[in-house]
């Protein structure tokens, strides 16, 4: 149920029922040549839609910028800072506390906002005694798609196979295919040390952080190759998702916290 397409009293019948509510949180950042800066805010949305019909839960509308400093060097990326987005979704999530909500589960497709909302339902949880989840988007794409790619390198990476396939069978209008091509290897910052994101970088058998910028290793602001994609392994991808986060929404509408004894 989305919760800005119905009245106040459908919204009230629900919660005196249920107490869950899908928070999902976009993102407004370029994705190379081929895919629109709306692509994240677009899959994230819908899918959130979808979970929420699947599972019979409420969905609010998305939250649409995100933190997006690592793209700034791109023109549309859209970015506000992460005390913008804590604060934001805070005062939001205070509003549904107030009307009875009692387990948010927020849908996220952008690292940006992992912080924030860790945060957020930690204060859900000392204030309204509330259970605050979160599901990251494309990790499930990731793990139930693996084994599945052409894409040899960084299959999943930014605007890469994965996503380039799921945005041509959901949002065929968002790509633009005959501007789509493989991106260079990554610059690696100094000898031994190879650069895998915008916050990582790995070092023999583990890895440490580098707070870069995308342009900094990535030429044209993108990581594996998006020519192999297609909507149907898109279309797949997409309902697998799709059905293991409506399990996970449902499962995840059930919890209750308790207090260890001492």
């Amino acid at each position: 149920m989305r919760t800005d397409l119905h009245t106040y009293d459908d919204i009230s019948a629900y919660l005196s029922e249920r107490d869950t509510v899908l928070i999902p949180v976009g993102a407004v950042e370029q994705y190379g040549a081929h895919l629109a800066t709306g692509t994240e805010l677009r899959i994230c949305e819908e899918i959130a839609t979808e979970v929420g019909e699947r599972a019979g839960l409420a969905v609010t509308p998305i939250v649409p910028v995100n933190y997006s400093a690592m793209f700034l060097d791109y023109a549309g990326t859209l970015s506000v800072e992460m005390e913008t987005v804590e604060r934001y979704l805070k005062e939001m999530c205070d509003a549904l506390a107030g009307q009875g909500f009692r387990h948010f589960f927020f849908i996220n497709i952008h690292a940006g906002s992992l912080g924030p909302i860790e945060s957020v339902c930690r204060h859900l949880r000392r204030k309204y005694g509330a259970v605050g989840g979160l599901i990251d988007v494309f990790s499930i794409m990731r793990d139930v798609s693996a084994g599945q790619f052409v894409t040899k390198s960084a299959p999943s990476g930014h605007a890469s196979e994965m996503v380039t396939s799921v945005a041509l069978a959901k949002f065929p209008h968002l790509v633009f295919m005959d501007r789509a091509k493989a991106a260079g290897p990554l610059r690696a910052f100094t000898d031994g040390v190879n650069t895998v994101s915008s916050g990582k970088v790995t070092l023999g058998k583990s890895s440490f952080s580098v707070f870069s910028d995308i342009s900094d290793y990535a030429e044209i602001g993108t990581q594996g190759d998006p020519t192999h994609a297609t909507a149907e392994l898109g279309q797949e991808i997409w309902e697998r998702t799709v059905t293991y986060m409506a399990e996970a929404a449902s499962r995840f509408s059930t919890m209750s916290f308790a207090k260890a004894e001492a």
